[in-house]
């Protein structure tokens, strides 16, 4: 009696590594993208927070320090809010297109609403500047905020997933992140 050999499978091994890998690389760059959206806005809110605090400690400067670096009696140079809080981004806002710091003070009667509104105090309300508009007429400067109101970051951008179609993810995400800090003079 003669034994047969069983038939060679090579064919169907590299069909099913074909759809496990597919699979299995899916889930490993979907898992990965989305730690790299975590990570991107953890950077973000933490700058947001030291930009704020940032601002609170140096009230003491112009307004125009939200934007320009301010060089003291001694020519020590401080960093404006907006490189300030920047440099805290560890290099996040190259993953965030149109990445921009804004510095204002913040409304108190915003807060007190239900939800809470986060807007720029205003000179002549009910009209709000928008924090991003270096033209806004109406603003009152971040540094005339008073003792217990609050000086606010805002960081904006948009950001863009590196693999959105293959994840099923949408193009682009819109970031805004805004801290407080309360005003100490």
């Amino acid at each position: 009696m003669k034994l047969r050999r069983p038939a060679r499978r090579r064919g169907m091994t590299i069909v099913e590594t074909a759809l496990v890998l597919t699979v299995a690389s899916m889930l490993l760059f979907g898992a990965l993208e989305y730690c790299r959206f975590l990570y991107t806005l953890h950077l973000v809110e933490n700058a947001a927070r030291d930009g704020a605090r940032y601002a609170v400690v140096n009230m003491d400067k112009s307004a125009g320090f939200a934007s320009t670096d301010y060089t003291d009696g001694s020519g020590t140079v401080f960093p404006s809010i907006q490189k300030y809080t920047t440099a805290r981004l560890a290099g996040a806002d190259r993953q965030l297109a149109g990445c921009q710091v804004a510095v204002y003070a913040v409304d108190p009667t915003g807060l007190t609403q239900t939800p809470p509104a986060v807007r720029p105090k205003s000179a002549n309300p009910p009209a709000y500047p928008d924090p991003f508009d270096p033209a806004a007429k109406n603003a009152v400067p971040w540094n005339q905020a008073t003792f217990a109101e609050g000086i606010a970051v805002t960081v904006k951008g948009t950001y863009t997933p590196m693999l959105p179609t293959l994840l099923v993810m949408p193009s682009s995400i819109p970031l805004t992140i805004t801290s407080i800090a309360g005003a100490e003079g």
